[in-house]
């Protein structure tokens, strides 16, 4: 039998690319989202669906009953849920702050102890990925709020991943550059703006969502890493791009 991948912030652009290539690689797919509305992709037989939110126990705690119902474990987790705020510290109020937290890092830590409580009690082993952003290692203006949720959730994995490697319990992050998405229409919003995001990057170019699909599946399936923070953005964090005249 398929083994089965828990697929968070499943109605999102990255998790509609992740998913299409991971059934690929022939996971079952539990796919979990806030929303009701979801791409066709979803009537797949591999796919089954439940909505929740996974920033507080008790929506993590759907993702526990299934299995528990159903007497099985899930392998993986592709943990890709999150939100994105543009907003320096005296633009950001308390409830956009809090917001951003709880999509960010709440999230991820809730619903990895879910994992590991399903995996630690069935057996041992089981790989967790989730999806950082540049801004956790480079101080970029205006991000404070999604910075300090993707700095606490990077710490989180390299502490998590200590904690559970002597279960086998293998835990990763891929760091994304800027994703060319819709959740970032709003950004790239004319070709100035997009010509001007691109130039910040020393490869010239904005992430695609297929780039950062296929390291989180590598990081998923690869058996000897853990504790990891993969950078896909282009070399924004490790080298400057080259400004000509």
């Amino acid at each position: 039998m398929k083994p089965w991948l828990i697929v968070t912030g499943a109605s999102g652009s990255l998790a509609e690319t992740f998913i299409r290539l991971a059934l690929k690689s022939d996971w079952r797919i539990l796919a979990v989202t806030r929303q009701k509305d979801l791409p066709a992709i979803f009537e797949s037989s591999e796919i089954t669906i439940i909505q929740a939110d996974v920033s507080t126990m008790r929506g993590t705690g759907s993702v526990i009953n299934f299995f528990k119902e159903r007497d099985e474990v899930p392998e993986g987790l592709a943990h890709l849920a999150g939100s994105f705020l543009l907003a320096g510290l005296l633009q950001t109020s308390e409830e956009q702050y809090r917001a951003c937290l709880a999509a960010n890092l709440d999230s991820a830590f809730f619903m990895l102890k879910a994992f590991v409580t399903l995996r630690k009690k069935h057996d041992n082993g089981g790989s967790a990925v989730f999806v950082s952003s540049v801004v956790s290692e480079s101080g970029v203006a205006f991000h404070e709020a999604v910075a300090a949720a993707k700095g606490g959730l990077e710490s989180l994995v390299r502490a998590s991943a200590a904690t559970h490697a002597r279960d086998g319990i293998r835990i990763n992050a891929v760091r994304s550059g800027l994703m060319d998405t819709k959740a970032a229409a709003h950004l790239l919003r004319n070709e100035q703006s997009r010509k001007m995001a691109q130039k910040q990057y020393p490869l010239g170019e904005l992430i695609q969502p297929d780039q950062v699909a296929k390291a989180i599946l590598f990081l998923l399936e690869e058996a000897q890493i853990t504790g990891q923070i993969l950078s896909v953005d282009g070399g924004f964090n490790a080298i400057r791009p080259l400004v000509t005249i």
